[in-house]
């Protein structure tokens, strides 16, 4: 007879958001983390202002955010007050293309967006249910 082995319900979260949050969603990273969460971005080492980067150093930097995203099981719009700016409009529909479950911590004014969002939870509503 084999042993059954137990798998971790815990989920890997990718969370996406304009840098003009970058420090709270940080500390919404360490919580993550704290509580017993994977998150694979935003990662405090490899923060780098957008306006330094050349066309490839851009590009190689999206698409590592991509597959950061295709690593994940769910992806996290850090989108506080509603703000999804242009990155985040592009991340929303990459991660509903790939079938990645979205979460939101408050709501999209267009009705077209938030039609493509799982659902809206408080950072600690998210955290629970990730436990989960």
């Amino acid at each position: 007879m084999v042993a059954k082995t137990t798998r971790s319900c815990m989920k890997t979260v990718c969370m996406c958001g304009s840098f003009r949050h970058y420090d709270e969603m940080l500390s919404f990273r360490d919580a993550l983390l704290a509580s017993g969460a994977s998150c694979e971005w935003p990662t405090p080492d490899l923060r780098r202002d957008p306006t330094t980067m050349t066309q490839e150093e851009a590009t190689a930097a999206i698409l590592l955010h991509l597959e950061r995203m295709d690593r994940a099981d769910l992806i996290l719009i850090y989108n506080k007050d509603g703000y999804v700016g242009n990155s985040v409009l592009m991340e929303i529909g990459y991660a509903f293309a790939r079938r990645k479950p979205l979460y939101a911590v408050a709501s999209i004014q267009d009705p077209f967006l938030m039609s493509l969002v799982t659902s809206v939870l408080s950072p600690e509503e998210f955290i629970g249910f990730v436990r989960a």
